[in-house]
């Protein structure tokens, strides 16, 4: 019965001195993938402020053409085109989702250099960009006169 214990008692000797050393290497190694994740996470997160970065630059370099994109303020007023390109109305504003998302355009039908006529909200999927006379327009897929009016409301 001796012999037995000597050997298992050698054996658990044996693994609970190894097991720090075993611990201490697996911690190590979570430590490091943790740390290449973290490092991966970072580089994408500044390859994306980057990207926005150069974005910016080229639709703020490029005001004409909304291939590169548009600053919102330069495409109120632009014009809504129908199907076959003529001016209908005109973008008075955008709604945005919290995400940064276009959801509506806000259409002024009618009205005199921007004043008077009826506001109605359409999906802004609805719109296609595009140049006309070298400025950005939107063309409607729809019927703009069929949309109801849209109406701000006075929080009251």
């Amino acid at each position: 019965m001796r012999s037995i214990r000597l050997p298992l008692a050698a054996l658990t000797t044996i693994a609970l001195l190894a097991g720090p050393a075993f611990a201490q290497s697996d911690v190590q190694n979570l430590l490091d993938q943790a740390g290449n994740a973290l490092d991966k996470a970072g580089r994408t997160v500044q390859q994306g402020y980057q990207d926005t970065a150069k974005a910016i630059d080229e639709a703020i370099a490029n005001p004409q053409d909304p291939s590169y994109g548009s600053l919102a303020s330069r495409l109120v007023k632009s014009d809504v085109l129908d199907s076959a390109h003529r001016p209908i109305a005109e973008i008075a504003d955008f709604v945005i989702a919290p995400n940064g998302q276009v959801l509506l355009a806000i259409i002024r039908i009618g009205g005199t250099l921007g004043v008077g006529g009826r506001l109605v909200a359409a999906d802004y999927s609805q719109l296609t960009p595009v140049l006309q006379k070298g400025h950005p327009a939107f063309v409607y897929k729809g019927d703009l006169g069929a949309l109801p009016d849209y109406r701000v409301a006075t929080g009251g």
